[in-house]
Formats: structure tokens, C-alpha cells, sequence
């Protein structure tokens, strides 16, 4: 923890700190902000790439499948159709021929592709063909190849071939269902023969220049590329780099298959932004970044200025003040955070040179009383001596209440003027029987006097003569007028917000208070009343010393008198 506040930042001067500051919180987002700025717009394009290939590839594959679909209606309706089989039989009729031919013609319109179909009868050799220019098999062998594939099933029947390998240019696919007359005797096979052509006339609105195609049989085995002058190696390193991720950053792959006619087509597709012009995105972040770096510089520089040369004087001026200079002053035309601190600080150095004029004229002033008071405290002894030459002589002369009245009066003064503020409840109950013995004098047998304290409350620290005013008060205004006077001093410890509580009671048997005395006494912050003086310096004294939560509680006694309760902290000395 120690070595946080040893940051070697802060030792640099004042300016320095806050120029690196503003560099750095201008500095810090904006390179960042660059850097995820191209990184999110290349993440954006590929996003795009990503969502716009697999929607390429749907487009594709459905293509395709309703293609393969429209054929296997068209086959399907002239494998049901009674010329086909007739004219398999007998192809000796022109009629017959026309109308068959028409059928033919008719399939092809259906397909919009311009897909060949031809008639072979059973033993392989072509019949008829909607092809035109001679790249029709003659025959084709019923052992092997499409012919066996469409003898073994009872529905449409396909073969994808190697457009390499193939004495036919072009030919990709071959599908083929066979043709059974009403006895269920095969008559003749009806073939259809798929080249490139046909198949890039299908996907031309699915895929650009920057894009190429490729479909696989259910083998895995490349049968058709839209680009036309790739060959075999060429397709072999787009489905190796597709399979393996390489370059990715250039071309993007995906694939997707079709569940009925279990082909697949893998899909390369051109980066939507090149190499070099990420590059070229990265060179202008570059530049931006150079010159709001600059610009930063400027900023701050012209930042720190302003605040720290402000703050500069502030420092000079406050090691001035230090050396006891209270007469420096500041000028500012500010009128900011900055400007307001300074009128602070010259409004700081005037009240500390007026309160140092002040404090020199109060010690002064303190001195001149000080010597007073020296004087003054000679007067006490005075007075214990006169007090002492009176009891002499009463006792000369046989007068002997006034030896008790002088005796007892010494004891009250010599405790009011004691120079220590607290003293223990023992000094204080002896203080209040000298005071008794004074009141018994002058209210002969009118009042008896207890007191009910344990011995071990009576170490507690209390304020001094803090029960003389109680009693006086219970003695001439509860008892006047009374002749069998009742008059108890009791304490007790108690707990109040977990702590020790020390209370202390003056309780007595006369006419009581009123209950506005009373309502007066127990208000949380009595104001000072007229004719009440003692109590309202016992209560403010408590609040003083020890809180507002404590001072005196009043109450009327159910038969009679009133008890007066001190409330403070327990302390013993």
C-alpha cells in the first residue's frame, strides 16, 4: 500500500502531470477507438459475406432441386403416356412420330433449361432425341452406368459423370426412369442429359465474377464448376483450401447439401474488401490518429498552461504566507473554479491577519485580567479572617449561633471558590449540610433533612454547588410557609444507552411546582426565565459538560412536594 503513494508520477512539476494527463485521456480512446473501428467494420463485411453466402447457396440448392423436380414430372408424365410406349413398338407411323416428338418438345419447355431428352428402347439403342447436334450417345450399355441404375429402381434414376472423362462435352449429369407398357413389360428407357451449360443457365442470377460454384456428388467427387476453364487441379485446390480454412482472408467457403438428391455444393466466395484496402483502412486510422495526436498536443499544452500557472502563483504565495507574509495578494480576471480559489486565498490571508490582530489584542486583554484575578485572589483570605475574628467573638460573648453561621459560611465559600471545576459527591454533600446548618438557624425545627446515597456513588465526580440551588429552591419556595418540612437527597446508578448513568434526587413534601415549572424544566432546550435563574444554570451547565441528552427532570410527588432529578454521567474520581 506504501508504495501507491510513491507513484513517481507525481514527483513531475504541476504542468507536466496534467499535460500527460490530458495526452493520455485523449490519446488512449482514440487509438483504440481506431483499432475497433476497423476491426468491427471487417467484422461487419464478413458478417455480411457469411449471411449473403449461405443465402447463395439456399438460392442454388433449390435451384437445383426444382430442376430435378420439373424433370422427374415431365419424365414421369411421358413414362404415363400411351404414345411413348406405342411408339417404342411400332415408330412406323409419321403421325405417331409427330406426336411423340411434340411430347418430347413439350417436356423440355417445362424444365427452362433446354435439357436433352431422349428414347432408348430396351436394348440401349437411341430411338429419339430433342438434341440436335449429334453429341447423343448412340447407344448406351444396359450392364453398367445410367440404363442399370434406372432398370435396379422404380423412380427416377441419376449418374453424375466426369465432365472430363466423358465422350460427350460437357455432360455432368444423366437421369433416367424406365418405360413399361400396361403389362408391366419394359419397352425402352427415357434419359436426360444435364451438361455445364444447363447448369450455369440455372445458377447465373445466384453467383459474380468473384465467385465460383462448385457441385459434388453423394461420393464427394467434384462433378461441376461454373468456372468452365478450371480443370481437375484447380477444383482439387479450391476443395483442399475450402476443407482446410486456408486462404480465408481472401475467399470465404461454406457449403450445403441437398437432402433428397444428396449432392453438395461448396461455394468460394470473394472477399467483399480486399487486403489492400484494409490496408488502406489502417493507413488512414494511422493518419487520423497522427493528427488529432498533434492536435492533443496543442490542447493540452495550452490546458496545462492555464491551469497551472494559476496554481504556480497559488504555491509561491502560499510559501510567502508560511514565512508569515500575511500582506500578499493575488490579482485574477478569472472567473472559474480557479479564479474563485484565488479570491479565497486572499480572502484567507486577510481574516488570518485580522484574527492575528485580534488574538494579539485578546492576549493583551487576557493578560490585564490575569493580573486582576492575582489581585483578587487575596480577597478570600481576607474574608476567612473576618469571618474567623466574628466566631472569636461570639464565643467571647456567649452568642453561639453566630460561631455556626460564620463556620458554615467559610465552608460554603471556600468551596464556591475553589479553582477546581468538579469535585466528588462526598465534598459536595458536606458543602450542602454547611448550608443546612445556616437554613436550620433562620427556619428553627420547620424542616428535617436526609440523605440516602451509597457509600459507593459517593467517589462520583459532580460539578461543584451543582446541589445548592436545589435545595435553596426546595427550601424557600416548596417548604415557605410550612412548619413539618420534609427534605431527602437520594442517588442511584442506572444504565441509559448503554452507559452508566449517575441520578441524584432532591425530593420534598411541599406545596410542589406549577406545571408549567415543570413543563419548563423537562423541555429538551429551556430558554432562560425570569426568577429562575439557578435552575436554568444547573440545566445549561449539564448540557454543556456532558450533552444535551441530559440535565434535570421535574415530576410532582403523589403526596405532595416536588422531586427534582439531576441526570448525567457516571464518573468517579
Amino acid at each position: 500500500m506504501i508504495g501507491l503513494f510513491k507513484n513517481p508520477v507525481y514527483k513531475l512539476p504541476f504542468n507536466i502531470q496534467i499535460f500527460l494527463g490530458c495526452l493520455l485521456v485523449a490519446m488512449i480512446p482514440l487509438l483504440f477507438s481506431g483499432v475497433f473501428v476497423v476491426k468491427i467494420f471487417e467484422a461487419s463485411l464478413n458478417r455480411q459475406s457469411v449471411t449473403s453466402t449461405k443465402k447463395q447457396l439456399e438460392d442454388a440448392r433449390d435451384q437445383i432441386d426444382q430442376l430435378f423436380s420439373s424433370c422427374e414430372s415431365s419424365c414421369y408424365e411421358l413414362a404415363w403416356d400411351s404414345t411413348t410406349y406405342r411408339t417404342m413398338l411400332d415408330n412406323s407411323s409419321i403421325d405417331v412420330q409427330k406426336d411423340l416428338y411434340l411430347s418430347l418438345y413439350q417436356s423440355v419447355q417445362k424444365t427452362y433449361s433446354s435439357i436433352s431428352f431422349s428414347l432408348y428402347d430396351a436394348g440401349g439403342f437411341l430411338r429419339f432425341t430433342t438434341e440436335s447436334n449429334n453429341q447423343i450417345s448412340e447407344y448406351l450399355p444396359r450392364d453398367w452406368g445410367i440404363l442399370k441404375k434406372a432398370s435396379q429402381s422404380r423412380n427416377m434414376a441419376y449418374y453424375w459423370t466426369d465432365p472430363y472423362l466423358n465422350k460427350i462435352p460437357g455432360l455432368v449429369l444423366q437421369a433416367a426412369c424406365s418405360l413399361e407398357n400396361p403389362e408391366g413389360a419394359r419397352t425402352g428407357y427415357l434419359v436426360l442429359d444435364f451438361t455445364h451449360d444447363n447448369l450455369s443457365r440455372i445458377l447465373y442470377s445466384d453467383y459474380s465474377d468473384k465467385d465460383t460454384f462448385i457441385i459434388l456428388d453423394h461420393l464427394g467427387n467434384p462433378v461441376y464448376c461454373t468456372k468452365k476453364e478450371y480443370g481437375p487441379d484447380e477444383i482439387s485446390q479450391i476443395i483442399t483450401q475450402a476443407r482446410s480454412g486456408t486462404d480465408a482472408g481472401r475467399f470465404l467457403y461454406d457449403s450445403i447439401s441437398s437432402p433428397k438428391y444428396g449432392y453438395t455444393i461448396l461455394l468460394q466466395k470473394g472477399s467483399q474488401i480486399s487486403a489492400s484496402g484494409i490496408k488502406t483502412m489502417k493507413t488512414v486510422s494511422i493518419a487520423i490518429a497522427l493528427f488529432c495526436l498533434w492536435l492533443c498536443l496543442m490542447v493540452s499544452l495550452a490546458l496545462s498552461r492555464s491551469i497551472s500557472l494559476p496554481v504556480s502563483n497559488l504555491d509561491r504565495a502560499m510559501k510567502k504566507v508560511r514565512d508569515g507574509d500575511l500582506t500578499i495578494h493575488l490579482t485574477t480576471n478569472r472567473t472559474d473554479e480557479l479564479g474563485r480559489l484565488i479570491e479565497s486565498f486572499n480572502r484567507m490571508t486577510r481574516d488570518l491577519k485580522s484574527n492575528l490582530e485580534t488574538a494579539i489584542r485578546q492576549q493583551k486583554d487576557l493578560n490585564e485580567t490575569s493580573l486582576k484575578l492575582y489581585q483578587t485572589q487575596l480577597n478570600p483570605h481576607f474574608l476567612y479572617n473576618t469571618l474567623d475574628t466574628i466566631k472569636w467573638n461570639a464565643k467571647i460573648n456567649q452568642n453561639p449561633q453566630i460561631p455556626v453561621l460564620a463556620e458554615n459560611l467559610a465552608q460554603i465559600l471556600r468551596s464556591s471558590i475553589s479553582s477546581s471545576a468538579f469535585i466528588t459527591l462526598r465534598q459536595e454533600l458536606e458543602t450542602i449540610k454547611s448550608y443546612i446548618e445556616i437554613q436550620k438557624i433562620r427556619f428553627t425545627e420547620r424542616f428535617v433533612y436526609e440523605e440516602e446515597i451509597p457509600y459507593q456513588l459517593e467517589d462520583c465526580l459532580v460539578p461543584k454547588m451543582i446541589l445548592q440551588p436545589l435545595v435553596e429552591n426546595a427550601i424557600l419556595h416548596g417548604l415557605e410557609d410550612y412548619s413539618q418540612g420534609y427534605i431527602c437527597i437520594y442517588g442511584t446508578e442506572t444504565e441509559q444507552d448503554e452507559k452508566k448513568v449517575l441520578l441524584i434526587a432532591v425530593t420534598d413534601n411541599g406545596r410542589g411546582m406549577s406545571q408549567e415549572i415543570i413543563d419548563w424544566i423537562n423541555s429538551p432546550a429551556p430558554k432562560n426565565r425570569t426568577g429562575h435563574l439557578g435552575l436554568y444554570n444547573i440545566i445549561q451547565i449539564l448540557k454543556l459538560y456532558y450533552g444535551q441528552q441530559y440535565g434535570l427532570h421535574a415530576e410532582l410527588n403523589p403526596e405532595g412536594g416536588t422531586t427534582v432529578t439531576l441526570i448525567f454521567p457516571l464518573e468517579r474520581g
